[in-house]
């Protein structure tokens, strides 16, 4: 035999392939010859991902643009860590207490309290950006509902510490 063998083949016999059959024949295949990575430039210069075609999919996908729902979620989160810091420079300035020795380390440095509020902005926004990516993980869509819970229940706390305040 002579000749050369080879199995892939050309875009112009995909075409005429491809040209005769349905738009179901047409989906059995999938043309990506792999998934839509966590990372890409679309991520930071306009997604083209939106939406999971196939519901078996879905479970562990990646997307590029994540819609309204994530984006409240997500601004719901920042806001509340902003009140949380907000709160937590209130209370101390009237004689409160800091418990984390990280967080008690970063107040007590010169600059205070400008590492304290970036320290918080910074590591909420990247726990976030994260979970957001993510958002198809089962563990990711619990965190992000964990933190948003979470900062619901300390701004209630911090609402509630605020009656003791002296005036």
């Amino acid at each position: 035999m002579e000749g050369k063998f080879t199995t892939e083949a050309t875009p112009a016999e995909v075409h005429e392939d491809t040209e005769n059959q349905t738009p179901a024949e047409r989906r059995q295949t999938d043309r990506r010859h792999r998934p839509t990575p966590m990372f890409s430039r679309y991520v930071l210069f306009g997604g083209r991902r939106r939406h999971i075609r196939r519901d078996d999919e879905r479970e562990g996908a990646f997307v590029d643009v994540h819609g309204p729902f994530v984006l409240f979620v997500v601004l719901a989160i920042v806001a509340l860590n902003l009140m949380d810091a907000f709160f937590t420079l209130l209370f101390l300035s009237h004689g409160g207490q800091e418990l984390n020795p990280v967080v008690q380390w970063v107040l007590d440095s010169t600059w205070h309290p400008w590492p304290f509020i970036l320290l918080k902005t910074v590591g909420i926004g990247m726990a976030c950006a994260f979970l957001t990516m993510a958002k198809f993980f089962r563990p990711a869509r619990i965190g992000l509902a964990f933190v948003l819970v979470g900062y619901g229940v300390l701004l209630g706390w911090h609402l509630f510490l605020l009656q003791y305040l002296p005036t």
